[in-house]
């Protein structure tokens, strides 16, 4: 009997990490029958600050496949902690908050760093090339939507202490700051385009 319970309690967890990571999140591989849009306003956990920024940058039409030059594109996604580490850690004279929330980001600078992480077209990781190992070359050079030229670059991570077996990564590479960050998540796909989720540890920034 115990063992039959352990059993039950295994297929039960591993259910709900599959539904904690896919259904509520939609931070894993999937397809989502709904507008990049849609799809943030959905998921108040991790894009509610972005959604804000998009409306506060005026780019909604950008993200629902309603701009007549960007019917699909690829987003670097900024989650809601990489938008909260901004506002901390941007600090005045005083060392106290610039920014009490998104309101008081300037729109301008909202939509910079929303164009910043935007590239045209719909790019599925396994479409970006390898980097270099050991190196800031290889991968795939693209402009993002501010004019920003961005390194994208899949990396080959090791499993078990074998190198390059592991589970494929996909990073990003500002050439002129020298910006870097991973994405934590890819291939998110709706249908206007594919969100490639940043590391929580990013801070959001124009690259």
């Amino acid at each position: 009997m115990k063992k039959y319970l352990c059993y039950i309690g295994i297929i039960l967890a591993v259910y709900a990490c599959d539904k904690n990571e896919f259904h509520d999140t939609g931070l894993a591989y999937g397809k989502h029958d709904c507008s990049m849009w849609e799809y943030f306003a959905k998921d108040h956990a991790d894009w509610d600050s972005v959604v804000m920024m998009i409306e506060r940058a005026g780019l909604v039409n950008i993200f629902d496949g309603t701009h007549p030059q960007y019917k699909e594109i690829t987003f670097f996604g900024i989650t809601n902690l990489s938008v909260n580490q901004f506002l901390v850690k941007n600090l005045d004279e005083n060392k106290a908050m610039k920014y009490q929330g998104i309101r008081d980001i300037p729109e301008e600078m909202c939509r910079r760093i929303l164009l910043s992480h935007i590239i045209p077209g719909k790019k599925m990781q396994q479409e970006f090339d390898y980097e270099v190992k050991g190196t800031l070359t290889g991968g795939t050079i693209v402009k993002t939507l501010s004019g920003i030229d961005l390194r994208v670059y899949r990396i080959k991570n090791p499993f078990m202490g074998v190198p390059d077996i592991g589970e494929e990564g996909l990073g990003i590479h500002a050439l002129k700051s020298g910006y870097q960050a991973k994405v934590a998540s890819s291939n998110i796909e709706t249908t206007n385009g594919v969100v490639h989720a940043l590391s929580y540890t990013y801070q959001m920034t124009e690259l």
